[in-house]
């Protein structure tokens, strides 16, 4: 078994613990267009100065990319995947083949899976156990139960992300060497963007809904746009919207651009009764 704590050097440790607060601002610095991506790329700072110390370039682009790139994931286990990638932006930094792609691809595919994790878990089931034996306590005006939550949900879901983002570099840095000694890298690296696609797909099968509200009256018989577009494809229109959205963006349109746009289409494909 790995200790966490003999395995690193004063620098590393100094340097997680730079990355655990900065990661604190999460939700200070969250938006709609890339949710955790500015707090991401702040808690990989403090490693990117020390990987890229010699290279400039390098950490003005590692920094860019982190912080360009849509991210989400539950808070505890943001911890665990920015340990992940400061250990592969170390061997990135340390080797001369570029792995920036798996860097961005390994993110893309665990944060899904991660966020459902963490919200089963830490919201749904571990956060309504310890609120139990609180409110049970409060109830009978006993301050003991707030600061019981306070210590145990409260602090102990940062002890358990403080833990996860130093398991997560000492075992990724781990995982990683061997990966490049078996040369799986280029298999993870596709593994993780058809998992991405995949998580891709389903957030815009789950957030993005286009429905034609056109139904005109043909021989007598009410045709339905809508039914005919999900018996061919359900979920169609959404996706030819964000294919349509993504190659926007690859144009250089800016995010607010393409939301005003959209809005206007909407606005005035409704008033004709289309949407």
């Amino acid at each position: 078994m790995i200790s966490l704590a003999e395995k690193l050097t004063r620098e590393e440790n100094s340097m997680l613990r730079k990355s655990f607060l900065y990661s604190l601002g999460t939700n200070m610095a969250s938006s709609k267009v890339s949710m955790q991506s500015k707090c991401f790329a702040m808690a990989m700072s403090p490693g990117l100065d020390i990987f890229y110390k010699n290279n400039p370039d390098g950490k003005k682009k590692a920094f860019y990319r982190h912080a360009s790139e849509f991210f989400n994931t539950h808070q505890v286990f943001l911890g665990l995947l920015v340990g992940i990638s400061l250990a592969m932006e170390k061997k990135n930094a340390e080797s001369e083949e570029d792995i920036d792609e798996s860097i961005s691809s390994l993110k893309a595919s665990l944060m899904g899976p991660t966020a459902g994790i963490g919200d089963s878990f830490f919201f749904n089931c571990y956060r309504v156990i310890i609120a139990g034996i609180c409110i049970g306590l409060c109830a009978g005006g006993n301050l003991v139960g707030v600061i019981g939550f306070v210590l145990f949900y409260g602090c102990g879901l940062l002890l358990y992300k403080y833990l996860f983002m130093r398991a997560g570099y000492i075992y990724g840095t781990t995982l990683i060497t061997a990966a490049f000694e078996k040369g799986i890298i280029p298999l993870l690296t596709e593994a993780a963007g058809i998992l991405g696609a995949v998580m891709v797909g389903a957030l815009v099968a789950s957030n993005v809904s286009v429905k034609v509200a056109l139904e005109p009256v043909i021989g007598g018989a009410t045709v339905s746009f809508q039914e005919m577009l999900d018996a061919i494809c359900p979920g169609l229109l959404a996706i030819l919207l964000w294919g349509w959205s993504f190659r926007r963006l690859q144009k250089s349109w800016s995010p607010t651009k393409l939301i005003f746009v959209i809005m206007g289409a909407c606005i005035v494909l409704a008033l004709f009764g289309v949407f």
